[in-house]
């Protein structure tokens, strides 16, 4: 187990901040940053509420404020094509990258461009439209084209690759990953009834033998593309096929209680920050809508 790993794995409910918690001061950025989002894909928020978005279309990670757009960094080093992005309890960033069929993973964040720790390169991984880490540092990674997930040792060899569950339910074409608590969660397509996001407990996918948790599926042909969670443990997902965004509570996981189309275009990721807003990529119409979580309409960032 890497040490840093190790001393930090009780800690890792610090990822779960509650929703009461305040983003430290945005640092000072001595010469400016220019973007402009291309074809947005996944979409994560780091422990100061700052807003990171995989822009696939310019071979960029974006820092954003999320209260104005402002772009606070920019990460190129090995991105080519980013799809998805997730932070480990360390605080490092990872990325899949489309272009390349790997994985990066970065620290030093407040750092101009970052600074890359890795570049994960391995035969399974095959259009990786998933990501995730778990608090021991093993990685997951949806492989999109495969109908599979890979589970890799910290180490980053080969641990586990995996097409069906338990239940003989197929991974077919994987969108996305996503951790909470002690949970996996996937999102899988195409087909009617077929699409859906599903929760497994994360050691049994080390074991080779998940068991289906819950499974979010209200029998539409959605095409999940990401997924996130409220300090409620509600669901929000982000429905490429249908043009959606969905809120499900988990007492009813196959009754969403919010359904929302207007300003969602092609949805590739979704988010919430600390005070419980819901933020969606939109890789069509290249923005980035802003909800409440009743669905209400804020703003967008172009």
């Amino acid at each position: 187990m890497k040490p840093a790993f190790a001393a930090l794995i009780l800690a890792a409910a610090a990822l779960s901040l509650p929703a009461s918690a305040q983003p430290e001061p945005e640092r000072t950025i001595t010469a400016p940053f220019t973007a402009t989002l291309s074809n947005p894909n996944g979409l994560a928020f780091d422990l100061d509420d700052h807003l990171w978005v995989a822009n696939s279309g310019a071979n960029q990670v974006l820092e954003l404020n999320p209260a104005n757009g402002k772009v606070l960094n920019i990460i190129t080093t090995q991105v080519s094509q980013p799809t998805r992005l997730c932070f480990d309890i360390l605080g490092n960033l990872w990325v899949t990258n489309l272009g390349t069929n790997t994985v990066t993973e970065y620290d030093d964040l407040t750092v101009r461009g970052g600074h890359l720790i890795q570049t994960v390169s391995n035969a399974a991984i095959q259009r990786p439209l998933g990501l995730a880490v778990d608090v021991y540092g093993d990685m997951y990674v949806a492989n999109n084209s495969a109908d599979n997930v890979t589970a890799f040792h910290m180490d980053d060899t080969w641990s586990e690759t995996l097409s069906i569950d338990k239940t003989g339910f197929p991974f077919g074409a994987p969108g996305c990953l996503a951790m909470w608590g002690q949970s996996i969660y996937a999102c899988f397509g195409p087909g009617r009834g077929e699409n859906a996001v599903i929760g497994y407990n994360v050691g049994e996918f080390l074991t080779g033998d998940p068991k289906e948790l819950i499974v979010y599926n209200d029998d539409k042909n959605t095409g999940p593309t990401g997924v996130a969670f409220d300090q409620q443990g509600n669901a929000y997902i982000s429905e490429y096929y249908s043009g959606t965004w969905v809120k499900y509570s988990p007492r009813t996981p196959s009754h969403p209680t919010v359904v929302m189309s207007e300003h969602v275009d092609g949805p590739e990721g979704i988010a919430l920050d600390l005070k419980g807003h819901v933020f969606v990529s939109n890789s069509r119409s290249n923005d980035i809508a802003v909800f409440k979580t009743s669905g209400a309409y804020i703003r967008t960032i172009f």
